[in-house]
This record gives structure tokens, sequence and C-alpha cells, in this order.
């Protein structure tokens, strides 16, 4: 025992109460790439916005009948604009939430796939749904995260309606129907979306015993094809 100010402390108690020397790579480690990388480019999208007076909100937001003349790039670019600062600042605050535990749970190409899937899965949703309407912002991408989460919890045998992810996951599906201004089908399309990429990268790998290199491949594929819908399927561009 060593003695103390007040009483005696076992040595391994000291010693696990000593001091630490982090190093940069320690830091680094700590900081999840992909999410500040999105939080990052989100936050510069919007001063882009806020200095070219909207006119890159005009070029990049997801508007039906301009995707069915040929500008694909707004299927991705609208997930990265936002209506206002209020906008932003509840999309981001929602991804860093839920971003860096995520994506040190699954890892960074995972994680992105799933953020991925629920930016495409929302704006197929919006194109197929609500063609004519004006939309942008992060929050289908975000809600991808939170349908992708729901469905590795389930896959490992968590209801998560005993959880604060369903209430989440509730609230942003009642609220587009109670509040103006907020797309249904956008927050709709991304949790299915990113529920169904949290399937192929857990269940497939855990209750299939494929292999996480195929599951991987398989998220890749599911994100692929939601773009190829947003090809064929949205009214004008298969022709």
């Amino acid at each position: 025992m060593t003695q103390a100010s007040i009483g005696h402390h076992c040595p391994e108690c000291v010693a696990s109460q000593g001091q630490r020397v982090y190093t940069p790579r320690d830091l680094t480690q700590q900081r999840p790439p992909v999410t500040t990388a999105l939080i990052v480019a989100n936050v510069v999208t919007f001063l882009g916005q806020m200095l070219s007076s909207d006119r890159l909100t005009v070029w990049g937001l997801l508007f039906g009948p301009e995707v069915a003349d040929g500008e694909l790039w707004r299927v991705l670019t609208s997930g990265f604009l936002h209506g206002g600062l209020l906008h932003i600042g509840f999309n981001m605050y929602a991804l860093w939430i839920f971003g860096p535990t995520l994506e040190r749970g699954v890892g960074t190409l995972r994680f992105a796939l799933m953020y991925l899937a629920g930016l495409l899965g929302g704006s197929v949703a919006v194109l197929l749904f609500d063609f004519g309407q004006p939309t942008l912002g992060a929050s289908g991408a975000v809600l991808g995260l939170a349908g992708a989460l729901s469905a590795v919890l389930w896959v490992r045998g968590i209801n998560i309606f005993r959880t604060s992810l369903a209430g989440i996951l509730v609230l942003n599906l009642a609220l587009p129907l109670l509040v103006g201004g907020i797309s249904f089908w956008g927050h709709f399309g991304g949790i299915a979306a990113g529920f169904v990429a949290g399937l192929f990268l857990s269940w497939l790998p855990e209750r299939r015993g494929l292999t996480q290199n195929n599951a991987v491949a398989a998220t890749v594929a599911w994100c692929a094809l939601l773009f190829t819908l947003s090809i064929t399927l949205v009214p004008g561009l298969s022709t």
C-alpha cells in the first residue's frame, strides 16, 4: 500500500490514475475522419451558398424536372446544401451525435457507405414520389445512419423500440407530416436505404457467413442501384 494524503492506496490504483502521454497519432485516431470531413464539406458548401447569393443552391438542389433534363449531379449535391443556418445547424448537430460512435464501431469505409446510401435513398424517394418539389439538405443521409444503426442493433438482437433510436426515427417521420417545408420522402427514403445498407454490412457477415469484403461489395452495389434508380425510374430520364 502507498500512503496518501487521506488513507492508503494500492500501487496498481495509483499507477492507473497517473498521467498519460498522448502522441499526435493518438489524437488523430480519436477524431472520426469521415464524420469530420462531412461536417466540413457541408459547412464549406453552406458558406459557398451565401457567398454566391444562392447561385450554388439553384445549381445543386434536387429538382425533378432538372434531373430529368440530365443534371444527375443534383442527386448527390443536394445532400450538401441547406436552406438556412438553423437547417444546417440541426443536421450537423445530429451528424455529430450519430457519426463518431457509429464510425468508430463499424469503420470508416462502412460508415461512409451507410451515409451515401441514406443520401441516395432520400434523393430517389423524392424523385419518385415528390418529383416537382425542390429539395435540399443532409437529413436523408444523416437519417440513413440512424436507419443503418437500427439494422445493426436488430441483427444483434437489440429491440430498437426500447431505445431512444426508435423515438428519433418516429419523430423524423412524423415531423414532415406536421410541419411544412420538411420533406417526408427525403426522410423516409434515407431511413429505408440506410437500413438496407446496415443489413448488408451486419446481417450478411454475422448471419450468413459472408466475408466483410463481400458485405462491403454488396453495399457498394446497393448504392449503385440507388443511383441507377434515379436514372431509370424518374419520369423522362429513361427516354
